[in-house]
């Protein structure tokens, strides 16, 4: 066999794209990326508009300065891919790249360069000089070249105190060999000509949404976000339009974020602006994700209008106002607005053409790349994976699963892991010595001396109590600067370590890097911002020592109680438990197993296939009985896989890394072991009997049986019926199950070419996506729609020779009858809740407002999702895995999509045998002597890392499943939770000293 190549390329910096190298890097293999840009987010548009929920998903790139130090991420700038050559497992690629003017990981952000350029322009009213900073919050400021601007004097560079900044940064050529090629480029949003339609660019008070939410990264979106770009006055009316709804055929796509993004934005402006009239404009309301239809309750709550308008058109008026004139049912309206905001959608991919000439990938006929359907991202050519928005229009939340299903996928080009984490320095054990504290004022290559006088506040430091050493440092944040200071520590004699630095928020692990290469925990350190809150915020120099002497007081208080203690770990059983043998179910299964990991999956029924079993095709034609079919005969022929059928689990305890199971199968009962749970448990059916004289009058059937009668032909019926949302989208199901209107246009579809007359009744039709070309298709066929009240369903009446059917025709705005020999109700799916409920309570987790099983999205908007679903912290959900329809309504490829993820996730924990907590030493824990045992902080963990040991009445903490949050120590009454770097005797007297 010939050898494969172990490092992966990735082409792109999408979410997508990062996290696929996040979790390579953490399975062991090192990921070469390609960054078209000149800088780390330049193109990376989506991320940072905050969508759908003014949710900022910058902090999906922030890890990768950890995955560089560790070796498993090498990133270039200004990439071209040139030539590709070789053989999957076995490329070779040649690419040309430049690196950015300034090094960014040997910065330290003294602004130094800037005051010595004497080149100086004004941009939007502000002045700035040839080289400035882009502030990025999350992230680090980025220092940027105006090459229009600048003269080439080199004074920036002559200044630049670590030589991060270089003027002439050459072109260079380099091969690199690869396993596997990942195709990530950005999202790519409609411009000024793509938006011609709506006065974009053209009028001035016509803006985009993700416009509104960059201008808010700093701020979160607040009043003064809403200002309008003519006068800066706040809008008394303001017209939100979706924009993919009304633009020309093939310009841009409806994701996930838009239908919700509107009334998302529509709810927020009444909320922060009660006087505001908000109205709008959409054809149909096409939020299908977790929460959607609750949020679009909530706007029509809030007092927003949204009006289904068939066509609309706009125009400025003198006062800069639009004037937007609509059409609604066979009326035309119109409507004044002070502000206009478009929600837009995706345009296909910019890089498309070049990077399918380059590889030869196909070209799915919209403009984005074709990718196998139940893939993660497989293209025509073997060994290139495709990713992200570059696939399709899609929001956030679908980028990370596919980066974590493409990781699954892509292991099969690999070879052998190659990333081994660096061993850490060789800490000294100091418990038995007296607290000796050191502390060390970083002058940042001299720049902070030019603001505070650094040998004044050290003189004062050095009568602090417990202080026996103190120095002025050149820096500790480069190579050099590190090892310098870490052999200053080291003279010094100390076991305690105060660093007066800059933020840590990019520099924190070389903090950290720099004691622990001079012997000392990363616990036995204190970190303070001398640079953020003493020196960027005060002009008084006096000041300045005040307070920079009451920061360091405080940090000397602290440290001095400070305990070391190396990092707990905990065994990790190397099993996954699937529950449920549905499509997404065996996927998982066979993903995990094929990696060479057991795998038991139990299945209620006898039979594989759950739900999917029955679907012939779907929409597009994939064909899902022979998918469905295939997979379960490998799930029942894998070595790796132990398959329970006509089996249930009877309890099930324990969490991630050790999880026990009973299962009863018929007579017998067994115990398994995992390490993770994929829950599969699937929903079920609506049953609509009752509804509609379904079950009364056999003329009235679901589309489920009505593909079962086209498929033993018979359907007699010359004229059919489809009534949509039954029993969907209401306060019992407030929810779209996604497939209901692809089914409905595919039977529909079929019926016309087999010449009978159709029409669909409907609310809204949730053709996202590509699926509006069916909608197209179905126009064009003569299908007939008629839309109705959402609170108006149709009247059926049975008569001998037909069924009559009343309905209110919005466009006609009055009631029609309808004469039908065949109705067929397009019902969703609803969780099975009372499996779902106990299911719940064994694995102690929630369930969300909707009946399926709380994941990750479920946090969106709030602050705790961006560290469940952006940091790459697979156990965030405590190892278990909801995924297809446990984890929402959705199609069979969609839910395919899951299982992948989850796969993906399982196989980033799987081999690890041993983990220790995710901020290694940094992790909660308990003093046993003060728990009363009231579960309080257990209740509370966002995490599930603290269990209550029911023989002693105290709880204990699951090590790798904490990720030093703090919310136990709020909860705890006792003062029994602590966390290591935050004990109660270091922060009492540290607020002290603080305030003397």
């Amino acid at each position: 066999m010939a050898k494969k190549e172990s490092t992966v390329l990735i082409y792109g910096t999408s979410l997508s794209g990062y996290r696929t190298a996040y979790a390579l890097g953490k399975m062991g293999y090192k990921c070469v990326l390609l960054n078209r840009g000149t800088y780390v987010d330049e193109y990376r548009n989506q991320l940072l508009s905050q969508l759908p929920l003014d949710f900022c998903w910058v902090c999906g790139a922030m890890p990768q300065r950890m995955f560089i130090a560790l070796g498993a991420l090498q990133v270039f700038y200004n990439a071209k891919i040139l030539e590709v050559t070789g053989r999957p497992g076995a490329f070779r690629v040649k690419f040309k790249k430049s690196d950015p003017v300034v090094n960014n990981f040997a910065c330290t952000e003294c602004e130094a360069c800037i005051r010595a350029c004497p080149e100086e322009t004004e941009v939007a009213g502000e002045k700035r000089r040839a080289i400035f900073c882009l502030p990025k919050p999350g992230w680090e400021n980025i220092f940027l070249l105006d090459k229009d601007l600048c003269t080439g004097c080199g004074q920036c560079e002559k200044v630049c105190p670590t030589g991060a900044l270089k003027l002439d940064r050459p072109e260079e050529i380099i091969e690199i060999k690869a396993g596997a090629i990942i195709l990530a480029p950005e999202f790519d949003e409609p411009g000024r000509e793509d938006l011609s339609l709506f006065g974009y660019g053209r009028y001035i008070n016509v803006v985009k949404n993700s416009d509104l939410a960059r201008r808010s990264l700093l701020t979160n979106f607040v009043k003064s976000s809403l200002e309008r770009p003519s006068d800066g006055a706040i809008p008394q009316k303001v017209a939100i339009i979706v924009t993919p709804q009304y633009n020309r055929t093939g310009i841009e796509y409806e994701n996930y974020n838009c239908s919700v993004s509107a009334v998302y934005r529509a709810w927020k402006i009444r909320d922060l602006l009660p006087e505001t009239e908000v109205v709008v404009f959409l054809r149909e309301f096409r939020g299908f994700g977790k929460g959607h239809y609750l949020w679009y309750q909530k706007a029509l709550d809030s007092g927003a209008r949204i009006l289904r308008a068939d066509y609309l058109s706009l125009e400025e008026t003198p006062d800069k106002g639009l004037l937007i004139s609509y059409q609604l049912g066979g009326q035309r309206d119109k409507f004044e607005a002070d502000l206009v905001i478009l929600i837009t959608g995706q345009v296909p991919p910019s890089q498309m053409d070049y990077l399918s000439k380059l590889f030869g990938i196909r070209d799915d006929g919209h403009g984005f790349c074709w990718v196998e359907p139940f893939s993660a991202g497989r293209t025509n050519v073997a060994g290139v994976f495709a990713v992200g928005e570059f696939t399709g229009p899609k929001g956030n939340p679908e980028t990370v699963w596919e980066a974590y299903g493409v990781a699954s996928e892509v292991l099969e080009f690999l070879g052998s892991p190659n990333v081994t984490p660096p061993t850490p320095p060789k800490l000294r054990p100091v418990s038995g010595e007296e607290p000796k504290t050191g502390v060390f004022l970083c002058s940042c290559f001299g720049e902070f001396e030019k603001s505070l006088d650094l040998k004044t506040l050290a003189e004062r430091i050095k009568n602090l109590p417990g202080v026996t050493h103190v120095e002025i440092i050149k820096a500790c944040c480069t190579p050099a600067t590190m090892q310098e200071t870490a052999s200053k520590i080291k003279d010094s004699g100390v076991n305690r370590v105060v660093l007066a630095v800059c933020t840590p928020l990019q520099k924190l692990l070389r903090f950290r890097r720099t004691v622990m290469m001079a012997g000392l925990s990363p616990l036995l350190l204190e970190i303070l911002r001398l640079r953020e809150d003493v020196i960027w915020v005060h002009e008084d120099g006096q000041k300045m020592l005040d307070k920079a002497l009451a920061l360091v007081a405080a940090g000397v208080e602290k440290v001095r109680r400070a305990q070391a203690a190396p990092p707990p770990t905990d065994s990790f059983e190397g099993r996954a438990l699937v529950i449920g043998g549905g499509a997404a179910g065996m996927t998982a299964a066979i993903t995990i197993a094929e990696r060479g990991f057991p795998v038991t999956l139990v299945e209620k029924e006898e039979e594989l296939g759950g739900l999917a079993r029955d679907l012939p095709v779907d929409l597009e034609g994939n064909d899902l009985a022979t998918f469905v079919k295939n997979l379960a005969k490998r799930v029942e022929n894998h070595p790796q896989i132990t398959l329970l059928k006509g089996a249930e689990i009877r309890d099930l305890w324990g969490y991630a890394g050790h999880f026990m199971a009973e299962v009863i199968q018929g007579e017998k009962v067994s115990q398994i072991s995992a390490g993770v749970v994929v829950v599969a448990t699937g929903a079920k059916p609506f049953n609509p009997r009752g509804a509609f004289l379904h079950g009364k009058d056999p003329r009235v059937m679901t589309q489920r049986e009505l593909e079962k009668a086209l498929a033993d032909k018979r359907i007699s019926a010359e004229s059919v019926v489809m009534i949509q949302c039954v029993g969907s989208r209401n306060s019992a199901r407030p929810f779209c199950s996604r497939f209901c209107c692809s089914q409905a246009l595919k039977n529909a579809l079929q019926l016309r070419q087999q010449g009978k007359k159709v029409t669909i009744l409907y609310r809204d039709l949730n053709t996202y996506g590509f699926k509006a070309d069916y909608l197209r298709q179905a126009q064009e066929a003569d299908i007939a729609f008629i839309r109705f009240p959402e609170r108006n369903y149709p009247r059926v009446k049975a008569e001998d020779k037909a069924l009559k059917i009343t309905v209110f025709d919005l466009s006609k705005e009055k009631e029609v009858t309808l004469s039908t020999e065949a109705l067929v109700l397009s019902v969703g799916v609803e969780p099975d809740l009372e499996t779902n409920r106990r299911l719940a309570k064994l694995l102690e987790c929630r369930l969300d407002p909707e009946g399926f099983f709380e994941t990750e999205t479920s946090a969106c908007p709030f602050e705790e999702a961006i560290k469940r679903l952006m940091k790459p912290f697979e156990l965030a959900s405590n190892g278990i895995f909801p995924v297809g329809l446990a984890h929402s309504p959705r199609s069979v490829v969609e839910a395919v999509l899951t299982a992948k993820d989850a796969a993906g996730r399982a196989l980033v924990l799987l081999p690890k045998g041993q983990l220790p907590p995710p901020n290694a030493m940094f992790v909660s824990e308990v003093h046993q002597s003060r728990c009363v045992g009231c579960g309080l902080c257990v209740e509370v963990c966002p995490y599930r890392a603290r269990e209550l040991d029911p023989d002693r009445r105290v709880v204990r903490v699951r090590p790798f499943l904490c990720d030093s949050c703090g919310a136990c120590l709020v909860a705890c009454p006792s003062e029994a939770a602590y966390l290591r770097d935050a004990r109660g005797e270091q922060i009492m007297p540290a607020i002290d000293a603080l305030l003397e």
